[in-house]
């Protein structure tokens, strides 16, 4: 009976290590948790008038939407983050900005074909929530932003 009792509680004993083999093994072959990565730029806002986005969708501008630069998106269809979160944080900067610190979450529906890897276009919606309602000229201010997880999770 004691023999038994110590084959048992021997053969538990190596249940956990194997099962921790598994993950470990994933990260050896690429699967690593990706860092969360700041980018510094610009946000300016477009209107879709109505038109469907580079994503294929049509979007009121009162929706919280971006458009990407080519950089980011690249030239095949659909652009590689459509449906992508961003969360962006009003830095500063610009006529009648009175919100800098404030946060949104938009979504990526479009590209910018005028814009640098770190410019964001905004919707009306997303550029008047960031800065209090004001989309007075210049029509832009500096932000930071970052990718949310492909589960939208920020």
């Amino acid at each position: 009976m004691i023999f038994n009792s110590f084959l048992l509680g021997a053969s538990l004993a190596t249940i956990p290590v194997s099962a921790l083999a598994q993950p470990l093994a994933g990260l050896a072959t690429g699967h690593t948790l990706a860092k969360r990565i700041t980018h510094y730029g610009t946000a300016t806002f477009y209107e879709q008038n109505g038109a469907a986005g580079s994503c294929g969708q049509v979007h009121a501008d009162s929706d919280n939407i971006i458009a990407l630069s080519p950089s980011w998106q690249g030239s095949g269809y659909p652009p590689k983050y459509c449906g992508r979160k961003i969360e962006i944080t009003n830095d500063g900067g610009g006529d009648n900005n009175n919100d800098q610190g404030k946060v949104v979450v938009a979504t990526v529906a479009d590209t910018c074909p005028g814009c640098d890897s770190n410019h964001l276009d905004l919707s009306h919606g997303a550029f008047q929530a960031l800065t209090g309602g004001a989309l007075d000229p210049p029509g832009q201010f500096e932000i930071e932003w970052h990718f949310c997880n492909v589960k939208g999770q920020c």
